[in-house]
């Protein structure tokens, strides 16, 4: 038997799923998260896999999504990093000129990770073409790193201008900080060179993606190995992968040697399993919608075609630009709003909800285990929208008393009755979802009607009805998969992964010069991707290589990623790149310019080790309402206490449609159906509503 096992580790689960491909076997489990020991809650659900059956020793894959990398950032919990770069560049510290918003009197320029105290300067240069201009200094990276070393440097990061384009300095270097740290008798050091976490142009950018990336990595590449052992301990000797940002797995050996490639990876992975629900019910235009415990994201696919961006911006708001990682990331959004953020009033007596959250431990005032801050999931149970005894099958048991006493703390603050406040808080929750929505779909051009929501987590279900309603997406699915293990679900279907891209600015020309040029180009990275899975021991003859390119009009700053077709490209793929090109800008941006010229800016390529995906199976359910039927809960809607039918969504029937006000209980997730809502289950188990 070959089991694949998905993990994903949240604010306050940790969430498992397994499958075997060949039986068509499943077994799933949520235990409660344990920071900063992620590792044992991880541990704890392996183990309860096993006393439900499934021995490791007969797993072949464990695919883990993390928020050990994103944690540390914003935590600022990393290593001491040092940074080697050259000679008469301050690129750290001036970071970038331009501001977002130039009438913003809140801005504020963001603190680095590595300040100029661990930073050493070298004499070096390469030009912008890749030409040599100046010999690299080896002596004065010898006396850097040792400097460096003294000063308690735990990684090391090295940035050379114009290493996009010629890295061969930055390689030399890293020989010689190894030789140094070898005769320092340091192990194993961790350094991280700027190209080869990316060769895009934008010093700026490329140098605070290494230096990102060796802030985590200490902490990360602990994680990750005593995770290892543990699971080694438990019999497992298959393969161990993590999950990218980029929405595909990389083995752990890659991932320990860029870790900040997987700063995203737990929630991409369910933007990933809603591909896989749309494709097979056949809606190719889709919004998936993650409702957690500690925040809430969104992701849009078209064509069932996730949007990725190759610069992805940590901590990014009004008040800061954030820190800008180039690496490959699927376009997700995301804020502080799940079931544990809590419910608060401001200095001015408004009710908020979120960022800030209760987490695992002490979770809600309702677990009854310590927590007396009023969250969001409390509201619920107040207004009657949540099981007022139990969740997660009867797993986590409800203390409604708690719930409504945490509640009424705030109701003083605010003016309010307990239950009017709970409710209140519930609109402001689902009004910043609603917001969220709106920034992945009109924002980016798109018309949110024309497209199906799909959403999971343990609070996606509940704000979903109103999202729809706000912005009038004609269909909600909730999917077969328990919701609250839909991430790791996606986990065990994702391909084994890896991007480059690769900077050259080119004009898009129909004549030959210019059309060998970028032929040349894409070939030159597909045998470094065979090169590179290869080293990781996976056969390169499977590999699917799906081509991008970043383009842009001439003068422009900003570019448009397009989808470029295979093999050697000819004067009509010019022809259909331009439109392509053309068609994109004016629905990103409004306008065309269509006898501007256009250029070519990064070549990027993916590289696909297929796996494949789980399969949804049709629903064998011959269950009528009646036996669903769990009886009637008195909820409250704004205006009045409303006796609504309550059913067990696991014994829901097929194809029988029913109106709401209604409530429907999972196992992980509860799915609120308001009354202008019908709710049925279609042939492979997953809920549609429709309005």
């Amino acid at each position: 038997m070959s089991w694949r096992i998905g993990v994903d580790i949240g604010g306050a689960f940790t969430d498992l799923y397994a499958i075997n491909p060949d039986t068509r076997e499943t077994d799933w489990t949520k235990v409660e998260s344990t920071p900063p020991d992620f590792e044992k809650g991880v541990i704890e659900g392996v183990e309860q896999l096993e006393e439900n059956g499934i021995n490791l020793q007969n797993a072949d894959q464990i695919i883990h999504g993390q928020t050990v990398v994103i944690n540390t950032i914003i935590t600022r919990s990393g290593s001491k990093v040092g940074f080697i770069t050259s000679e008469g560049y301050d690129i750290i510290d001036m970071q970038r000129g331009n501001r977002r918003d130039i009438f913003n009197f809140k801005y504020k320029k963001p603190e680095q990770f590595v300040d100029r105290y661990m930073t050493e300067w070298v004499d070096e240069r390469i030009d912008e073409d890749g030409s040599e201009h100046r010999l690299l200094d080896e002596k004065e990276v010898e006396e850097a790193t040792k400097s460096l070393i003294d000063k308690g440097a735990e990684a090391i990061s090295i940035g050379f201008i114009n290493s996009y384009q010629n890295p061969e300095h930055e390689r030399r270097a890293k020989e010689i900080v190894k030789k140094v740290c070898k005769e320092k008798g340091i192990e194993n050091p961790l350094i991280t060179i700027s190209s080869d976490t990316t060769q895009q142009w934008r010093e700026y950018e490329r140098f605070n993606t290494a230096i990102l990336n060796s802030y985590v990595q200490p902490t990360f590449v602990n994680y990750i190995n005593e995770l290892e052992e543990a699971l080694k301990s438990e019999g497992f000797e298959g393969t161990f992968y993590l999950t990218l940002a980029s929405g595909g797995m990389a083995t752990a050996k890659y991932a320990k040697r860029f870790p900040i490639t997987t700063v995203e990876g737990g929630p991409i992975s369910g933007i990933m399993g809603g591909t896989s629900v749309g494709e097979l019910i056949d809606k190719e235009d889709i919004i998936v919608i993650d409702g957690g415990s500690t925040t809430t994201k969104a992701g849009l696919a078209e064509d069932l075609t996730p949007k990725t961006k190759t610069e992805y911006w940590v901590e990014q708001d009004e008040y800061t630009a954030g820190y800008p990682a180039k690496v490959p990331v699927v376009d997700i959004q995301e804020i502080g709003n799940g079931g544990t953020s809590i419910v608060w009033a401001d200095e001015a007596g408004n009710l908020q909800v979120g960022p800030k959250a209760a987490g695992s431990r002490p979770g809600p005032a309702c677990y009854d285990m310590g927590g007396d801050k009023p969250t969001l999931t409390d509201a619920y149970v107040v207004t009657g929208h949540l099981n007022p005894n139990y969740l997660l099958g009867g797993d986590l048991r409800i203390n409604k008393d708690m719930a409504k006493n945490s509640i009424e703390d705030v109701a003083d603050e605010v003016g309010l009755s307990p239950k009017d406040t709970a409710y209140g808080a519930i609109r402001v929750a689902n009004n910043k979802s609603a917001r969220l929505i709106r920034l992945i779909s009109i924002r980016k051009g798109f018309d949110p009607r024309d497209f199906t929501l799909i959403a999971h987590g343990g609070s996606g279900p509940m704000v979903a009805p109103f999202i729809a309603k706000e912005l009038n997406i004609p269909e909600i699915i909730v999917p077969s998969i328990p919701s609250g293990v839909f991430n790791p679900w996606g986990m065990v279907g994702l391909d084994i992964r890896h991007e480059l891209v690769k900077t050259r600015d080119i004009k898009m020309e129909k004549d030959k010069e210019s059309i060998d040029d970028i032929n040349e180009t894409f070939e030159t990275l597909e045998s470094d991707l065979r090169r590179a899975f290869k080293d990781e021991g996976i056969d390169p003859e499977r590999l699917v290589v799906n081509r991008r390119l970043d383009m842009k009009y001439e003068g422009q700053a900003h570019t448009l990623k397009i989808s470029c077709p295979k093999g050697k490209l000819d004067q009509n793929d010019i022809v259909s790149l331009k439109q392509k090109f053309h068609a994109t800008h004016d629905r990103e941006y409004g306008f065309k310019l269509e006898d501007s010229e256009i250029k070519i800016v990064n070549f990027h390529d993916i590289g696909l080790i297929p796996i494949e995906p789980p399969s949804i199976q049709k629903h064998e359910n011959e269950a009528t309402l009646e036996d669903s039927f769990l009886g009637e809960r008195e909820v409250y809607n704004g205006e009045e206490k409303v006796s609504t039918p309550v059913y067990e969504k696991e014994k829901f029937p097929i194809d029988v449609e029913v109106d709401g006000p209604c409530i429907i209980e999972g196992e992980t997730a509860t799915i609120i159906v308001p009354a202008d809502f019908e709710v049925r289950h279609d042939l492979f188990g997953n809920l549609r509503m429709i309005h």
